[in-house]
């Protein structure tokens, strides 16, 4: 029987999570997969499901760093209702058109956007929401169009909802998915990728998340000998297979992928996520406006 590995953390609460996580994960019944086996299958589902488990860890390390630095408080989880109109300009408009716009709730919600963290700088007038996402791969179009669209439509709607919430000196709002390893796929105007997220915010966060990864890691890696070993004992117990010859080898080839592509070229860094140290005085009267001439309401001028 696979025993959870030792909890040597419990004086810190996110890296008792991260243990916790490795726990949960090895005492989950996984349904078994015929053609791995069971030894197979079940080192293959433990390993998956802590990897998902550090999608919902990210979120509670970014909290907690941010919360730590005594500068921002986080809202975590909020509901933001979006309104018709938010859903209309998003769906005909530019994100250059979009990025002078930000509505009010004149009308009824049509539906709501679980943000994962809404963080709020109160003597800056910042606030920022954001979608964590562990970015371990590129997001198909199911998954990130709707996506796309929320964090555009929740950019709108951003400080009238906190206004209506209390923060009366929220001015300058922004919404963006966080890339943690930066290969979701998301347009960069609607990302900031994890390398970045310590310029972004203005406050170390990058240190809590690889503290919180690295421990994960190593708690997983502490459960492999238990896994393992009956996996190689059932390998050794196996006839083995012909080895390839050289010729065989020889007539091989790996195709490299080698389109990288020039880097996406920031035309308008208004259209950008702000962080709140990128705040300029100008910019205030801008974020105000719900309506300029060149700006498209429902496909019409």
């Amino acid at each position: 029987m696979l025993s959870p590995p030792p909890n040597r953390s419990v004086n810190d609460p996110l890296l008792k999570a991260a243990t916790d996580a490795v726990a949960a994960a090895i005492n989950t019944k996984f349904p078994l997969d015929e053609v791995l086996g069971p030894e197979l299958s079940r080192l293959i589902s433990i390993s998956a499901s802590v990897v998902k488990r550090h999608g919902i860890l990210l979120e509670k390390a970014f909290a907690e760093a941010l919360q730590a630095s005594n500068r921002f408080e986080v809202l975590h989880n909020p509901a933001i209702p979006i309104t018709a109109a938010a859903d209309g300009l998003v769906s005909s408009n530019t994100a250059e058109s979009l990025a002078r716009l930000s509505l009010r709730y004149d009308q009824p919600a049509i539906r709501c956007v679980n943000q994962d963290l809404v963080v709020i700088d109160a003597r800056a007038g910042w606030a920022g929401a954001y979608s964590v996402k562990r970015g371990g791969g590129v997001l198909g179009p199911r998954l990130r169009k709707p996506l796309e669209r929320d964090v555009a439509a929740v950019r709108l709607l951003l400080r009238s909802f906190l206004r209506d919430q209390g923060y009366s000196s929220i001015d300058i709002t922004t919404s963006a998915c966080i890339d943690w390893f930066g290969s979701a796929g998301l347009p960069p105007h609607l990302t900031v990728q994890g390398i970045d997220v310590d310029a972004h915010f203005g406050v170390p966060v990058i240190a809590t998340i690889e503290r919180m990864t690295c421990h994960l890691r190593d708690q997983l890696h502490r459960t492999m000998p238990g896994l393992l070993l009956p996996l190689i004992r059932r390998f050794e117990a196996l006839q083995p297979v012909a080895a390839l010859t050289e010729e065989g080898v020889s007539g091989m080839s790996v195709a490299a992928d080698l389109d990288e592509g020039p880097a996406a070229e920031r035309a308008t860094s208004g259209i950008f996520p702000i962080g709140p140290d990128a705040i300029r005085v100008s910019s205030h009267s801008q974020m105000h406006s719900t309506a300029f001439a060149g700006v498209k309401v429902d496909g019409t001028r």
